[in-house]
């Protein structure tokens, strides 16, 4: 087996070497971009040739290639960046060795900026569901605590549930949070958020951009069922040299960039720390005691991450990146019978070494390494609950890309290995002590080749597939119905083989609106279960195992969009389905089981329309994302399979969002979000039997919380300063309306003097309430 497939591995990599001899009837144009202050590369600059219609991003050397077929004498080049002015020049010698092209930069404080984020990138506008944020997109959205935050931003697109507090992940087109994939610089990192949702991970100041693809993964990408999400940090050889920090009643966050004289190492990092201890006085003066979260929690994170690179030559480039982050949180309210503690993080590191070789090809090479746990010490309504999970992947991949005038084409295989110890348990319930633990360990090898092939100037087709060959490895055991089976330590208990195609499909019409059709399989190795009976930020990390196959799902969309001179309307459908779904339940009766065991199986689908409308121009900028969507599952074992809807099904999920420029020193930014409640599974009656109360459910996820909904503003001040080269003072409110959105709801049930003398109340857990902040950004 391993033969056949490494044999087939290096087929598919030998056929795109030789793939698309034809193209060699173009010549091509060769250019690099600089800073014409600094003289430094100006990467990430669009690139359009007009006459063709062709387009490309110039890499981290500033470096650019368009290739136009022959009998063509002359270029019309238009280059574009949102921190330099537009350059439009016409190219005639277009076989000349390079051109070096000066780029002016903007005068970011008295020129007004006409782009607000591209939803397009040049290579992947074929697919559908694919948007990118800027670093200029997160300053305009009202930070929480006066931070700016790319899970935030990318949480006010269409399709992306918009509320977070409390939830601890990201939800895209009726999927779950274990369902992204999220990638830092080549580094998987496991838990996007810090602060229970209301922060990401993410250092702002060390940021620059971020993509999301909603469910049709580039096949290049191991994406997640529901999305990926790529963020990428800045280029410290391609971007000026800066001392930034940001000082705010949250948290403090310093970042560094530099390099070395010769220009070729440089290293971008940064540090943040909450001191979130502080607010616990302030909410005092505005809060009761009693609805007061912060007298009854204590919460604090750091993050410090980083990339360091090394550019020895125009050819080849080192780049080592680093991400430690933790969260550690406490929560003590008798009222409720909540007394808990969590600590959880990610660590990560990566390696990549990038390769040019000729005018089409450039070669990736990538080592990395994920870690990410999860503890959990408490009592939660009289239950006590000990529990730890990790989870650890060594990965290794190589990747080609070739660019040709008409395709671009990728392959690459990769190998990866994981440990993971799902949980490690002692619980207390109903005066009853148990205690488990339990590790698996697999592995997988996977080959991909995808290619974009530009049949016309108004048509564009995007074909992949990747295949998967993957590994149960020991120590295993499990036991059902008289038969064992068991394996000792890497020892390979059982393998399946996946294939997961993509297909795509992009027309341009006449009038300018741009089409997009997409099909795609998606494959995941890896569940995250929610406890089924316990409201904890801690759900567990569980890779595929020999009782608990991989999840699967197809996803059919179709996206049309249009641009105006500074409007942007685009609007969309998609529909899916989902196999292999999990439910972990702890109060799973039974003998002596096995940790897989403790699973309910089922399936899921989800359909939705998606709209989003955005003004880019003007004083005045701001957008509007609405999604009408239906997310269920069915569990056989759970109400004999009748569907309902999921956790987190949101039928409404509106954002509002606007920017006003009031002069070159004010700017005024607000956020409206509504979104239907989330579903919970509560009691629709109660008896009273064997001298104790027994509950009665006519349904799962059959109670809707109220709606959720919620006003943040802010105002940035820029001041004038000759020891700054930024100095911006933000003003912030969080919850205006000072909103109790309930976080989760129960009910309580308390004993009178007889046995048959109770009272039953319902009871609500809402976490934030109005937070206004004021936080000091500044750039040496």
């Amino acid at each position: 087996m391993y033969r056949r497939f490494l044999k087939s591995g290096i087929i598919l990599l030998c056929w795109g070497f030789a793939f698309n001899v034809s193209e060699a009837q173009t010549h091509c144009f060769r250019g690099r971009l600089v800073d014409d202050s600094t003289g430094l590369p100006v990467w990430g600059a669009h690139v359009w040739e007009a006459i063709d219609a062709l387009g490309v991003v110039s890499d981290s050397t500033g470096y650019f290639q368009l290739c136009i077929p022959n009998g063509r004498d002359e270029m019309v080049l238009t280059i574009s960046h949102a921190s330099f002015n537009t350059r439009k020049l016409v190219v005639e010698d277009i076989d000349v060795e390079e051109k070096t092209i000066r780029l002016e930069r903007k005068d970011l404080l008295k020129e007004e900026v006409q782009v607000v984020g591209s939803k397009r990138t040049v290579l992947n506008s074929v697919l559908p569901g694919q948007g990118k944020i800027s670093r200029l997109d997160m300053e305009r959205l009202p930070g929480f605590m006066g931070e700016p935050d790319i899970v935030r931003t990318l949480q006010q697109m269409p399709g992306v549930q918009s509320v977070s507090e409390g939830i601890g992940g990201v939800y895209v087109r009726g999927g779950g949070p274990g369902q992204n994939r999220v990638l830092l610089d080549n580094m998987e990192l496991m838990n996007p958020v810090h602060l229970m949702g209301l922060f990401s991970i993410f250092n702002p100041l060390v940021v620059s951009d971020a993509d999301i693809f909603k469910g049709h993964n580039p096949a290049f990408l191991r994406g997640g069922l529901s999305s990926s999400i790529l963020v990428t940090s800045r280029n410290p050889l391609g971007e000026a040299e800066f001392l930034s920090g940001s000082v705010g009643n949250i948290a403090t966050n310093l970042a560094l960039s530099q390099r070395s004289k010769n220009g070729k190492l440089g290293l971008v990092t940064g540090f943040r720390r909450s001191h979130l201890e502080l607010y616990r006085e302030m909410t005092g003066m505005v809060v009761n005691q009693e609805d007061n979260y912060f007298e009854k929690s204590f919460y604090r994170f750091y993050d410090f991450n980083g990339k360091m690179l090394y550019r020895p030559n125009e050819k080849n480039a080192f780049a080592l990146s680093w991400y430690l982050g933790n969260d550690d949180f406490t929560i003590d309210d008798a009222g409720v019978g909540y007394d808990a503690g969590s600590n959880y993080g990610n660590r990560a590191i990566a390696l990549e070494w990038r390769h040019r070789r000729g005018d089409h090809w450039l070669f990736s090479s990538v080592v990395s390494y994920t870690g990410t746990w999860s503890d959990f010490d408490g009592e939660i309504i009289n239950n006590d609950l000990i529990f730890r999970s990790t989870y650890d992947k060594y990965a290794v991949g190589f990747s080609a890309t070739g660019e040709w005038a008409k395709h671009v084409f990728r392959t690459g295989m990769d190998a990866t290995w994981y440990q993971t110890m799902p949980q490690e348990l002692e619980m207390e319930l109903q005066d009853e002590i148990s205690t488990a633990s339990d590790e698996f360990r697999n592995a997988d090898v996977s080959v991909f080749v995808e290619d974009t092939w530009k049949v016309s100037p108004r048509v564009k087709f995007k074909a992949g597939v990747r295949a998967y060959s993957y590994f149960y490895l020991g120590p295993y055991r499990y036991e059902n119905n008289g038969i064992l089976t068991e394996a000792g330590s890497n020892e390979v208990v059982d393998n399946h083989f996946f294939i997961v195609p993509s297909l795509s499909f992009f027309y341009n019409s006449e009038k300018g609106g741009e089409y997009r059709f997409a099909w795609s399989r998606n494959v995941q190795m890896l569940h995250l279960a929610a406890l089924s009976t316990m409201p904890l930020p801690n759900d567990i990390w569980m890779m595929s195992s020999p009782q608990l196959p991989p999840q699967e799902g197809n996803l059919w969309s179709f996206e049309y969009s249009k641009f105006f001179p500074g409007y942007e309307v685009a609007s969309g459908v998609f529909a899916r389905t989902l196999k292999n779904q999990l439910v972990f339940n702890v109060n799973r009766e039974g003998g002596d089981m096995y940790f897989e065991d403790h699973f309910y199986h089922g399936e899921g689908r989800a359909f939705g329309v998606e709209v989003s409308g955005s003004k880019t121009r003007g004083r005045l900028q701001g957008s509007l994302n609405y999604t009408l969507s239906r997310s269920e599952r069915s569990f056989p074992e759970i109400f004999e399979g009748a569907w309902f809807p999921d956790k987190f099904d949101r039928t409404h999920d509106l954002t509002l969002l606007a920017s006003f420029k009031l002069n070159t020193r004010w700017t005024l930014n607000s956020s409206w979000i509504y979104a239907t409640g989330n579903n919970m599974t509560l009691p629709s009656g109660r008896m009273w039997m064997m001298e104790g109360i027994m509950n009665d459910y006519d349904g799962y996820n059959n109670f809707r919380l109220p709606p959720y909904h919620r006003l943040d503003v802010s105002a940035s001040l820029r001041l004038s300063s000759e020891l700054f080269q930024e100095s911006v003072v933000d003003f912030s409110i969080t919850n205006v309306y000072n909103r109790a959105n309930p976080y989760f709801v129960f009910f309580r049930v308390f004993q009178g003097e007889s046995n048959y003398d109770i009272t039953i109340n319902a009871a609500q857990v809402s976490l934030f309430p109005v937070m206004p902040s004021i936080s000091w950004r500044f750039k040496f």
